[in-house]
């Protein structure tokens, strides 16, 4: 069996009329499961940022435990679920006002270490700088290429240095470290962790301190979600995916998405662009965005498509050679309606995150705009089968609808949600009906 991962290039048209400006086209990108380099299994790297400022002592609930000790719960549980291994490493930062390595990676079957490291969290108090706790997670994971690396970082307020967080996006990018970002209340600035998170297709989580609906976590299953994000490391196979994109006059990459497992939107300042990692036990599939000028009834390569790779389990490197991107342009529009349903389905999904964001921002401006643009939302993820974030809607909706505005809480769940976990195309063709105003709209023809 070829130890070379496929991958499947299905444009959401064939053909596209002639002579007609400003058309979109949309790529999908499917790489199937790494089932061939799925048996040398990687190292992982788990570097764990903790914000350990004063108000991580405030209780969930009267009588309940404080947030720092439910992450203390969490992290203890981690190293005790059985799912690690000598293979997995896992370091402990804490930030504050100041920021420290409490361990360095140290195997994950080393326990006690761990267990004495994680019961120091409760050691330390002052205000949120971020990006020192950032800064040192960095400098753990450096010259770790051959390794599966992610930062956990669990926040629960405003940080004072945001500008200097987000300074360090880039370098998240290029070094292929994902940040899977969970926000615990209603303090936290979402927009600075999705970004964050985005660097290197990382997750974000909004995490309650009560009864969890739709989107949401509560903070009692941080356990779980604690392990869940360990599991995902360690089934990715495929690592450091860099997309290179050559296009001809006249055609544009504008956007490049990850679609599923979850949604997340690649920076375009940097070409090629890194794309983040891919699983051995199911597709990943990513969106790529073309605007195209007007063309005369031909065919024409539009661009060529390459993408490079790391097999950490195997300790070497692979590339996919070019492969070219040809569309039919025809005269009349006979053919405008005629998409591919599995494609569109994605990127309905990557377009949820722009009709949210739209939604909040004029929300309080406009509310009624900002209701029908939810109701947009709403019936999409019912669509697509996200019986999660379509709940959320519905309730961001009845609250818009009794207050006129959206609170802070669940702004952040649909912001964060819409950024979560993506539903896979099942079944067949008559399980995506798009009108054809929508196929226009969302095409640009």
């Amino acid at each position: 069996m070829s130890n070379v991962p496929n991958v499947l290039i299905t444009p959401h048209r064939d053909y596209l009329p002639a002579d007609s400006n400003e058309q979109r086209l949309f790529v999908m990108l499917k790489i199937p499961p790494a089932k061939e380099v799925s048996k040398a299994r990687p190292t992982t790297s788990f570097v764990i940022v903790v914000d350990t400022s004063g108000s991580m002592d405030d209780r969930v609930a009267i009588g309940k435990k404080t947030k720092r000790e439910i992450v203390i719960e969490s992290l203890l549980g981690l190293i005790k679920t059985g799912k690690v291994s000598e293979k997995d490493s896992i370091a402990l930062i804490q930030f504050d006002e100041t920021a420290s390595r409490i361990i360095d990676l140290t195997p994950a079957t080393e326990t006690a270490k761990l267990e004495n490291a994680i019961n120091q969290l409760r050691g330390f108090s002052g205000g949120t700088h971020m990006r020192k706790g950032l800064q040192l997670a960095l400098q753990t994971l450096v010259d770790r290429p051959m390794s599966n690396q992610r930062v956990l970082l669990f926040t629960d307020g405003q940080a004072f240095d945001e500008e200097d967080c987000l300074a360090l996006v880039n370098e998240f990018a290029s070094k292929n470290i994902p940040i899977t970002a969970l926000g615990v209340g209603n303090d936290f600035n979402e927009d600075l962790l999705n970004r964050l998170s985005d660097a290197a297709g990382g997750r974000t989580f909004h995490v309650v301190m009560d009864n969890a609906s739709g989107a949401q976590v509560a903070i009692d299953d941080l356990p779980a979600k604690v392990a869940e994000e360990l599991s995902l490391a360690q089934d990715e196979v495929l690592t450091n995916l860099v997309l290179s994109a050559k296009t001809v006059q006249g055609v544009e990459l504008c956007r490049i998405m990850r679609a599923y497992p979850s949604f997340t939107e690649f920076s375009l300042e940097k070409l090629p662009c890194a794309i983040g990692n891919a699983s051995a036990s199911d597709e990943t599939i990513f969106i790529l965005e073309f605007n195209i000028g007007s063309r005369p009834a031909s065919r024409i390569r539009i661009a060529q498509v390459g993408i490079t790779y790391n097999v950490p389990g195997e300790n070497r490197k692979g590339e996919l050679p070019p492969q070219a991107l040809v569309v039919q342009f025809m005269a009349g529009d006979s053919f405008a309606v005629e998409v591919d349903p599995d494609v569109m389905h994605y990127v309905q999904q990557c377009n949820l995150d722009k009709i949210v964001n739209e939604a909040t921002r004029v929300a309080e401006s406009d509310p009624q705009r900002a209701e029908q643009l939810l109701e947009n939302a709403r019936r999409m993820t019912q669509r697509v089968g996200n019986v999660a974030m379509e709940l959320s809607l519905s309730s961001a909706q009845d609250e818009l609808r009794k207050t006129r505005q959206i609170s802070s809480s669940t702004r952040k769940t649909i912001k964060m949600g819409s950024k979560g976990k993506t539903v896979k195309m099942e079944g067949g063709i008559n399980e995506l009906l798009l009108s054809e105003e929508e196929i226009q709209k969302a095409s640009g023809t």
